[in-house]
């Protein structure tokens, strides 16, 4: 099975100099050795062919979704491609904001502010039911870094979990799906974004990071979903 990582940003310098990227945390958690993996930086503007690869992973960025980059636009019409393709999706926050306003969804900056911590996040019956949850602990802490918030979903679209600040997780055909938190993220990565954001003014108080103890099944049980169709 080959699985492309699209990389939508470089990471904070604050963070890849001491743990690397997020590339290397998601792939961390795909041990499985027929595991194709390619990474493609698409905030490079580096291409790929997209037939090649039986799913897609895209990561988080420090852009957002409203930025008048080019390859942004050109990683929107990829997932267009993609969505009319069946090709299986996972997005990471950004990846969760692009994949819903690439398809028809509405993503702007929350006017709640920035979601930066380990917080709890409430699932729907649906959410509960989704294989892309097997095995995690709903009463877990999620770990985010985000402004931006998907206001409103595309019209095929299944609202899978929430909180306070808005939309946190949702589906397309049991085949796309967004997580608006980071399962690749570890206590000390979460703690370091919040350290760097706090230092810079974005956030008021050093929030306080609980441990998330099963987060990180979705990237596997995403890959677990993919290989049933497979």
């Amino acid at each position: 099975m080959k699985l492309l990582i699209i990389s939508a940003g470089p990471g904070m310098d604050e963070i890849r100099n001491i743990y690397g990227h997020a590339i290397d945390w998601i792939s961390s958690f795909l041990s499985d050795s027929l595991l194709d993996i390619t990474i493609n930086h698409i905030y490079k503007n580096e291409t790929f062919n997209h037939f090649q690869y039986d799913a897609w992973i895209i990561t988080g960025s420090a852009s957002s979704v409203t930025d008048n980059h080019q390859w942004i636009s050109t990683l929107k019409d990829k997932i267009k491609y993609a969505y009319n393709s069946s090709i299986p999706m996972l997005g990471i926050c950004f990846g969760h904001q692009i994949i819903s306003e690439a398809l028809g969804g509405e993503v702007t900056k929350n006017t709640k502010g920035w979601e930066i911590g380990s917080f709890k996040v409430n699932f729907n019956k649906k959410g509960k039911d989704s294989l892309l949850f097997k095995d995690v602990d709903f009463n877990d802490y999620f770990y985010f870094s985000h402004e931006d918030v998907v206001l409103k979903l595309p019209q095929n679209a299944i609202e899978l979990a929430s909180n306070n600040m808005g939309l946190q997780s949702y589906s397309i055909n049991n085949q796309i799906y967004g997580v608006q938190f980071h399962p690749e993220f570890s206590d000390k990565i979460a703690e370091k974004y919040v350290e760097v954001r706090y230092n810079k003014g974005i956030i008021p108080s050093f929030n306080q990071i609980y441990k998330s103890k099963t987060s990180y099944k979705v990237i596997s049980n995403f890959i677990d979903i993919v290989k049933e169709n497979y």
